[in-house]
């Protein structure tokens, strides 16, 4: 694994979208204060989950820039906007009229989420609420979004005029994926530009945050002795400052092969059913000849075997009874990779061991980290699961609720 810390200064002000990252990301986000009453002050209330739910800027924020770029909101599918020609508002607490937003681009969130552009400064100390009109909006197959209050916020004395300026920034490079920490001195959305062999990567995160981590898998970028990687951040105003790039070698692509489902505590012997499944997510066969599966203390040689793309296979030992009964028997056709004895040095830690897919030039092509103790009774005959074949190697990529086997699917 490589860290990088870059060295970070004050970038210009640039005039690109304050959210258009193009990667479906998890990082912090800032944290909502105030209660809305009688007394005008800002709500917490996450919005109508039938119609929208303000994202950014949390609903209850306060102190926020009279010149707010973007809102964000969660919609509970993809949208258009409606031919009615309505448009989502924010109605502010006093006389003033609304301000319109324009629908923009659809947004990475964990979900579906759009921005939506401010169309004028807000007024100062205002409790705004953002209003989902009737026949403002439509879902993809034409039936109009329920109209319903998506949250609010309390703008602060006046505009944002300074870009932000980037205080910490690291990369670490590991498995095939990227892993990004970036801290700034007001809330932002960051990204992280790798330039390689003349191609840029864009990696980025929508929510705002002071201090953002996130990881995401590379493209399949050669290996490259002069890459270069910068920060740049964005501020709620559109304010963005960008870090002085940074020189350093790019591995090549590991396969893209992942670690699935780790099965350490089975109903059946120990000796014979646990498994380890692995998945190839690419578009092309992999071939296993002289991959390995290393724990701390031990690893086991894989034989030559054919891993077709989009399917699963279990690396089991050579007395691993597919048909005992007591434990999920593996999908038809799915590939079993035998190796002599017990997994590992002497079979996997219920309490959780780490275990890694090393391909034959030496690389750690995935590993699971043991970060689920699986020890419990309620563990017994459960297995631990990768939740997305495209997440990365870290503690919050794996299930943590004991659930049945699902070996080969």
């Amino acid at each position: 694994m490589r860290t990088f810390n870059l060295p970070t200064t004050l970038g210009a002000c640039l005039a690109l979208a304050a959210c258009n990252p193009e990667t479906d990301l998890q990082g912090q986000r800032t944290t909502a204060a105030g209660t809305e009453g009688g007394d005008g002050q800002p709500s917490g209330s996450a919005g109508n989950s039938e119609s929208g739910q303000l994202l950014e800027p949390p609903s209850g924020t306060s102190d926020i820039a009279t010149n707010l770029a973007n809102v964000i909101l969660r919609l509970p599918e993809a949208i258009v906007a409606s031919d009615a020609g309505g448009t989502v508002m924010l109605q502010p607490s006093g006389s003033a009229g609304p301000v319109p937003l324009q629908l923009g681009a659809q947004v990475p969130c964990g979900g579906t989420c759009y921005a939506f552009a401010v169309t004028a400064e807000l007024s100062p100390s205002v409790v705004y609420a953002v209003k989902i009109p009737t026949q403002a909006l439509q879902f993809a197959d034409g039936k109009p979004v329920p109209p319903g209050d998506a949250g609010g916020f309390t703008t602060g004395a006046g505009p944002d005029l300074f870009a932000p300026r980037i205080q910490a920034f690291t990369l670490q490079i590991a498995e095939g994926c990227a892993a990004v920490h970036v801290a700034a001195d007001e809330p932002v959305s960051a990204q992280v530009i790798i330039s390689s062999g003349g191609v840029d990567t864009t990696l980025g995160l929508a929510t705002v945050g002071l201090a953002m981590d996130f990881s995401e898998r590379l493209p399949d970028l050669a290996a490259d002795p002069r890459a270069q990687a910068a920060a740049r951040v964005v501020d709620r105003s559109g304010n963005q400052a960008v870090s002085e790039p940074l020189s350093f070698a790019l591995p090549p692509p590991v396969a893209p092969v992942v670690i699935t489902e780790v099965l350490a505590n089975p109903v059946g012997s120990e000796n014979t059913q646990e498994f380890v499944e692995i998945y190839n997510r690419g578009s092309a066969a992999v071939d296993l000849g002289g991959w390995s599966l290393e724990d701390e203390t031990g690893k086991d040689a894989l034989p030559a075997a054919t891993l077709p793309a989009g399917t699963y296979a279990l690396i089991v030992s050579d007395t691993y009874n597919p048909a005992d009964g007591k434990d999920p028997a593996p999908v038809e056709g799915t590939l079993l990779v035998h190796v002599p004895g017990r997994l590992g040095s002497d079979g996997m830690s219920n309490a959780g061991e780490a275990i890694r897919l090393v391909d034959a030039e030496g690389q750690v092509v995935s590993q699971y980290g043991g970060w689920v103790d699986a020890s419990a009774t309620s563990w017994s005959g459960k297995s631990t699961k990768r939740l997305s074949p495209e997440a990365c190697d870290s503690a919050d990529a794996w299930s943590r609720t004991p659930s049945s086997p699902t070996p080969g699917w």
